[in-house]
């Protein structure tokens, strides 16, 4: 994690601010703010949360180097592979896409068989789904229910809160969903750090 802090110092200087303004925006103090882009200080996930929402990047980016091409394609090949993987738990989410500043953040939902996300998607931005395999149900908190087929497009706001469930208790339901970041799970930095953010969310 040696070189977080100059990601960190890279994201400040790109977008023009200075250390006074992302501490009056985040609450992390000037002196420390500091130290943490000299790698002189370590950070809680709470505080890299914190920084990840006021640069409005996905949190995996302050580990991963960034992509020098504007265009980024994931191959069907790719998504065959991701899909082909133990997916252990109800559901599992994959970023699909990681790019450094990115405004939209494409992601890969499976729900297992019978299974349902355990908690509603907590997301502050508008939400576009794409059914790519299966059927099954979009649950508000509200208790509303969607129907969801093959190939069904979805969108909503960020609220209420929203879950997918899986109707088929043979096959898995099978979604591209695209968000704005970060959308990722706290307890997902060690996958991070090492170049993949796979999610697999644990039962009720």
């Amino acid at each position: 994690m040696a070189n977080l802090g100059a990601r960190i110092h890279e994201l400040r200087q790109n977008r023009g601010l200075t250390l006074e303004e992302v501490s009056a925006q985040t609450g992390l103090s000037v002196s420390f703010l500091s130290m943490l882009e000299r790698n002189k200080v370590s950070i809680s996930v709470d505080n890299l949360e914190k920084l990840a929402r006021f640069y409005n990047i996905h949190i995996v980016n302050f580990f991963n180097q960034p992509e020098e091409s504007p265009l980024l394609i994931t191959r069907h090949e790719q998504i065959l592979e991701t899909l082909a993987k133990e997916q252990p738990g109800p559901a599992a989410v994959t970023l699909l896409t990681n790019k450094a500043d990115a405004r939209m953040e494409p992601l890969l939902v499976v729900i297992a068989p019978g299974k349902e996300e355990p908690h509603f998607r907590q997301h502050e931005a508008d939400t576009l789904l794409y059914v790519l395999e299966g059927e099954g149900w979009l649950i508000s908190e509200n208790g509303d229910q969607a129907e969801l087929h093959r190939g069904d497009l979805a969108y909503y706001v960020n609220f209420p809160h929203r879950r997918l469930a899986n109707a088929s208790l043979e096959k898995p339901l099978i979604i591209i969903t695209i968000t704005a970041p970060p959308t990722s799970s706290l307890d997902d930095l060690v996958q991070a750090r090492q170049g993949s953010w796979i999610m697999s969310e644990k039962a009720k």
